[in-house]
């Protein structure tokens, strides 16, 4: 095993790809389930909490379990209320009583009045999965009959809100809907959402569903985010927060990213399915990255430390500078950039090497915003909030 310790996220599939919607372009609908179980299992469930906590490197950050599917809430409540006591057990066992954080991602069609008290009570953080106003989110989300879920994801949104939960709003942005930037953005902020995270959809040939193709060209991709960057500016820098743009700024302030599209290295933010199978990565589920399974195994060589800090992964990881093409290792926005997400590397380049889907609309994004996203770190690094950019132009 590898000496340095590596801090990771673990996303946790307790259901696998099960779900009570049918988004037409979800890339995790077909995994396939060799096992036919309902979810992980209570002794499994144990070892991976534990092994999750073991694993993290002492410091002040928080460890992160991040509830994912399909969707997490068909688990049901007692799930969730046993997670909780699980962690609270296996942290009550260490000396330096390390802080937990649940983030869970959802539809948010199930979210009801003891739900939202529940996430309440023990300060989950809520992802709720949106695409903007009801006639842009039914494009794509609806139930497995066909149907709109568009006010059952309100209601449990307001769910959320009348019992204090934070959340936050993920929004699937593809050849639809891309020119709709304001649009969504001016709907997110209307019904409560304070941060934002815009996902590009890319079908990739394994995941595809059918014959449509939802996939953003790099100019639409482009399109969409100098015109949500436009509605940002105008009232709401240091109101709403945008993951991208604030991603942006803290890497201009020299902070890491903290986004992964957009980081040197990949692999910090791994996978366990319901079966135990870990991977390389939440969009890697396949077996040629699977790392190991934890209920094969009890011995330190199929630990979840061991698997997350194996050569393996380690490589996996490091792979994403190393099979950068030479259009981005020559391009003035590659600090900001860092080529995305490998997986999103689909346009053949000089020889061998794949280069991002998106390029150009990364390319016009930064062109259109850094004019000013550098006035708003030159008022950060002043000591005032990036809403008083304009002192600084």
């Amino acid at each position: 095993m590898a000496s340095t310790q590596l801090p990771f996220s673990l996303f946790f599939k307790p259901l696998g790809s099960q779900c009570n919607l049918d988004c037409r372009y979800c890339y995790y609908w077909n995994k396939h389930d060799a096992t036919h179980q309902a979810h992980i299992d209570h002794k499994l469930l144990d070892r991976a909490i534990e092994q999750h906590i073991a694993a993290q490197p002492v410091s002040d950050r928080p460890i992160d379990f991040i509830w994912h599917g399909g969707e997490p809430l068909l688990a049901g409540l007692a799930f969730y209320q046993s997670v909780v006591e699980r962690q609270s057990h296996f942290i009550s066992t260490l000396p330096h009583k390390p802080l937990v954080k649940n983030t869970i991602q959802t539809n948010g069609s199930l979210i009801s009045q003891q739900w939202a008290k529940f996430f309440a009570d023990h300060h989950f953080m809520v992802g709720i999965s949106i695409d903007g106003p009801e006639h842009i989110h039914d494009l794509c989300r609806v139930d497995k009959k066909g149907n709109s879920t568009f006010s059952r994801t309100l209601r449990g949104i307001d769910h959320l809100r009348r019992n204090g939960v934070e959340f936050n709003t993920l929004s699937v942005i593809n050849n639809q809907n891309y020119h709709c930037g304001q649009e969504i953005y001016q709907f997110l902020k209307q019904n409560g959402s304070g941060y934002m995270q815009f996902q590009p959809c890319l079908d990739h040939e394994l995941d595809q569903r059918d014959e449509r193709n939802w996939s953003l060209t790099g100019e639409q991709w482009g399109a969409f985010l100098c015109a949500v960057f436009d509605q940002w500016c105008a009232n709401d820098v240091g109101k709403v927060y945008v993951q991208f743009f604030e991603n942006c700024l803290m890497i201009l302030m020299g902070y890491p990213s903290q986004m992964c599209h957009h980081s040197a290295e990949c692999g910090q933010q791994l996978a366990i399915e319901k079966d135990g199978a870990i991977y390389s990565c939440d969009h890697y589920v396949y077996p040629d990255y699977q790392l190991g399974k934890l209920g094969e195994d009890v011995s330190e060589d199929a630990s979840l430390q061991s698997l997350a800090n194996s050569q393996t992964q380690r490589r996996f990881g490091a792979d994403k500078q190393k099979t950068l093409s030479q259009q981005c290792r020559q391009c003035d926005f590659l600090p900001l950039c860092q080529g995305g997400c490998p997986k999103y590397r689909l346009v053949p380049h000089h020889g061998d090497e794949q280069h991002n889907a998106l390029c150009a609309g990364y390319q016009r994004f930064f062109y259109h915003a850094l004019p000013t996203l550098i006035p708003m770190v030159t008022a950060m690094k002043n000591g005032y909030s990036a809403e008083y950019y304009s002192l600084f132009r």
